[in-house]
C-alpha cells in the first residue's frame, strides 16, 4: 500500500471527504472507489490521517461529475486534465425551445414529447436540465395555458411527462445522503407540483434526503409528520397562482406551530419579490441560491459530545 503524503493543513486549502462529497455530489464511497480503481482523486492526509482535497482537485471532480450527468464514463475522464473537462462541458448541447415544445404538447404524441425530454436530459445532465429545461419550460406552458395556446389537460400531460422522467433520471444518480432529512409539501390550496420537483432535484443531487409527501398537507399532517419523521428541514412552494399575503399568513401560522429546531425553508412565483420573510421562515426562491445552501448544510449540534475514537476518513 503506498504511502500517503500528509500535510500541514494550515498550509494549502484542505476540503475533508464530507465537505467534497456534498459540493461534487458524488457519494464519499464512490470517491474511495475511485480512488483505489484508478488512482485519483489522490488526496494528501491531515494531521489527523482523514482525506485532504485541494482545491483543484475539488474543481475536477466538480467538471467530472457534470460530465458523468451527461453519460459519460468517468475512467475516460479521469486522467483528463481540467481545460480537457472544460472544453468537453462547453461542447454544444440540445437546447430547449418553446415552439417545439409546444407543438409537441398539441400534437398528443407522448412519445415523442418524452423523447425529446430524454434527448434533453442526456445531453445537459440532470442538475443542468432543471436549469435550462424544467424551468422555463414550466413558465412557458404556464403563459400558454393562461393565454389559451394550451388546454389544461395539455398542461398536466407536460407536468407528468417531467415527473416521471425526473424521478427515472433521479434514480439512476449516485446520490449522497449526509445534507439535511427535508420533507416537501405544499399548503391546503396550493396544488402546483412542479415547484416541488424542481426543488427535490436540486435537494438530492446536493446530498439531502428528501421526503416528498405531495400538494395540499393540512397544517396538523404537516406538523405531525415532520415530527414522527423526524425531518430537520420543511420545504414549501407557493405558487404564482397563489396569493403573497395569504402565503405569508400561512407561513407565521405553522412557524407558530413547528418546533423550532425544524426549520422552514419556502419559495415559488408567490414570494418572488420583496417582501419580509416571516420570522424563522427563509426565503429561497432560486434553485442556485438552494445548492448553495445544500451545499453548506450544517446541522444544530448537540451542547454535549461524546469522546469518540477517531477513524480516519
Amino acid at each position: 500500500m503506498r504511502a500517503h503524503r500528509r500535510i500541514r493543513t494550515e498550509m494549502i486549502a484542505c476540503h475533508n471527504i464530507g465537505e467534497v462529497s456534498r459540493r461534487s455530489g458524488i457519494p464519499k464511497d464512490l470517491l474511495r472507489q475511485w480512488e483505489r480503481r484508478y488512482g485519483y482523486p489522490d488526496p494528501q492526509r491531515d494531521e489527523n490521517g482523514d482525506r485532504c482535497y485541494t482545491n483543484r482537485q475539488l474543481d475536477k471532480l466538480l467538471l467530472i461529475r457534470q460530465l458523468v450527468d451527461q453519460g459519460r464514463r468517468p475512467g475516460k475522464l479521469i486522467n483528463l486534465q481540467i481545460p480537457e473537462l472544460e472544453a468537453m462541458l462547453e461542447s454544444p448541447k440540445a437546447s430547449f425551445h418553446q415552439d417545439e415544445l409546444i407543438r409537441l404538447l398539441k400534437s398528443g404524441s407522448v412519445i415523442q414529447l418524452e423523447a425529446w425530454f430524454e434527448s434533453l436530459v442526456s445531453a445537459n445532465g440532470l442538475r443542468s436540465f432543471v436549469h435550462r429545461v424544467i424551468a422555463p419550460a414550466s413558465i412557458a406552458v404556464g403563459e400558454a395555458w393562461s393565454t389559451g395556446e394550451l388546454a389544461i389537460y395539455e398542461e398536466h400531460l407536460f407536468t407528468e411527462v417531467m415527473k416521471r422522467l425526473a424521478r427515472q433520471f433521479l434514480a439512476a444518480q449516485p446520490l449522497t445522503h449526509d445534507g439535511p432529512r427535508v420533507m416537501l409539501t405544499t399548503v391546503p390550496g396550493e396544488q402546483h407540483s412542479l415547484g416541488l420537483l424542481m426543488v427535490e432535484i436540486i435537494l438530492r443531487l446536493g446530498g439531502a434526503e428528501v421526503i416528498a409527501f405531495g400538494t395540499e398537507m393540512p397544517f396538523k399532517e404537516i406538523r405531525e409528520t415532520a415530527q414522527s419523521h423526524q425531518v430537520q428541514v420543511i420545504g414549501l412552494s407557493f405558487s404564482g397562482s397563489f396569493k403573497t399575503e395569504d402565503a405569508l399568513v400561512m407561513l407565521r401560522g405553522l412557524r407558530q406551530s413547528i418546533p423550532a429546531e425544524i426549520r422552514i425553508w419556502a419559495g415559488g412565483a408567490a414570494l418572488d419579490k420583496p417582501i419580509e420573510a416571516p420570522m424563522g421562515v427563509a426565503l429561497i426562491n432560486d434553485l442556485q441560491k438552494l445548492e448553495h445552501v445544500v451545499a453548506g448544510w450544517q446541522p444544530v449540534t448537540a451542547p454535549e459530545h461524546r469522546a469518540e475514537i477517531h477513524q480516519p476518513a
